[in-house]
């Protein structure tokens, strides 16, 4: 009788010194998993961070092919007469839709329709296609597609030309201090880059809106957000990951808990640099280089490098 109490007494102590050691167990697993995560994400990041600049970098080399065969960058955007500085009405091509053929990319470029705005029926099939080159993969809205009228969506990318320091507007292009590298209608060689290809940015990432009525990062279309960017220093410069209302732009639905803008469709209509790297963002250069550059760096030198003919590195 008595050793078959003690029998019992020892199983119930040994199933109790398996579950405090269960307990115990998983309190250490969740530590280390707290511990690990944020490790696995910096390097989810890192890797996500490197096909970013890959990217730029193809589209550096694209850029480099087409002025070698037309002997000038392409425009940030073509609008046709009447409708300079006009982000809704009739437009028309982008950089990034010229340099489709360097990208080996010349099918998808044979199906898009230059006599027609890219808003027409026609050009609905092309805008719709998505390029993997065009989308960093740390952006995470890029599935969803804007939609300026019934039965037309643009897919989305986050590379956008340098228009310049100033705001979109053509006369901002005109005047040397806010001069970029590829504005409105414009034909920039490389040669007449007086601050240095090296100093000089080509293109910079931008956000992709999530909201099918926002037009940022819509690569065919030819607005300052989708195909271009600038730092509107002709009012109050605007550094890269600013506050995202400071983008002034011709379709902003503002739609609650959206990436927040503004709407504005004239020469005063402005987007800045921004991406979902932590800190910074992505810049191609006009020599061929992608850096890093910090959300911290000084607005100054940062106007510096959005500016092509300022004379600042003389």
């Amino acid at each position: 009788m008595n050793h078959s109490r003690l029998h019992r007494s020892t199983i119930r102590s040994r199933s109790g010194f398996t579950l405090v050691e269960l307990l115990v167990s998983i309190g250490i697993i969740g530590i280390l998993i707290g511990m690990l995560l944020p490790a696995v994400q910096a390097v989810r990041e890192s890797s996500r961070k490197t096909q970013c600049q890959n990217n730029l970098r193809q589209v550096g080399l694209a850029l480099a092919g087409y002025h070698s065969s037309y002997q000038h960058l392409p425009a940030g955007s073509i609008h046709p007469p009447g409708y300079i500085d006009d982000g809704r009405g009739h437009p028309r091509a982008t950089w990034s839709i010229a340099i489709l053929p360097n990208l080996e990319m010349g099918s998808l470029y044979s199906r898009y329709n230059p006599g027609q705005p890219s808003t027409a029926i026609a050009n609905r099939e092309f805008a719709e296609t998505s390029v993997s080159t065009y989308q960093c993969p740390s952006e995470t809205a890029t599935d969803v597609h804007f939609e300026p009228k019934n039965n037309v969506k643009f897919s989305r990318g986050n590379y956008a030309a340098n228009y310049g320091s100033g705001s979109w507007g053509r006369n901002f292009w005109d005047d040397v201090k806010y001069r970029g590298v590829m504005g409105q209608n414009s034909r920039l060689k490389f040669s007449s880059i007086v601050d240095g290809t090296s100093n000089t940015v080509a293109v910079a990432e931008t956000r992709s809106a999530s909201d099918f009525g926002d037009n940022r990062g819509a690569w065919a279309f030819a607005a300052p957000g989708s195909s271009t960017v600038g730092l509107d220093c002709d009012t109050e410069c605007r550094g890269i990951n600013d506050d995202p209302s400071s983008d002034w732009i011709p379709y902003c639905p503002a739609t609650p808990g959206g990436m927040k803008c503004n709407f504005q469709n004239n020469r005063f209509s402005n987007a800045g640099p921004r991406s979902q790297h932590p800190g910074g963002a992505m810049l191609l250069f006009c020599d061929g280089a992608v850096r890093f550059v910090s959300e911290q760096v000084s607005i100054e030198v940062l106007a510096d490098q959005f500016t092509s003919m300022s004379g600042e590195s003389n």
